[in-house]
């Protein structure tokens, strides 16, 4: 990561010192939309796996995590299976909005 950051400094570095640059900032462009791509598919992916328990449970997942996290639930093994994959959901979300926020 590093190496990827002293890179990036070196870029920023150099566009301020010359100028904006068209193909820079469409290949910039390019990753970002990239990015976001790849936390739409991994969004889905884990849309999916949370619908089987919404459907087993009967309960939507937001709804679920807050009475999970206020301990109304227990701790039986799927539940847990259950917010672990709602977390990986809302980190992902949190990426993304990184990455449209750029």
């Amino acid at each position: 990561m590093s190496n990827t950051l002293a890179k990036v400094k070196n870029l920023e570095q150099f566009l301020r010192k010359h100028g904006d640059d068209a193909l820079i900032s469409q290949t910039i462009a390019k990753m970002l939309s990239y990015k976001i791509q790849q936390c739409e598919r991994e969004i889905r992916k884990l849309d999916r796996e949370l619908r089987k328990f919404e459907r087993a449970h009967g309960m939507n997942s937001s709804d679920f995590f807050r009475d999970f996290m206020d301990g109304k639930l227990g701790d039986e093994l799927d539940l847990i299976e259950w917010s672990s994959f709602y977390q990986m959901r809302q980190r992902v979300l949190d990426r993304k909005a990184e990455l449209e926020r750029v």
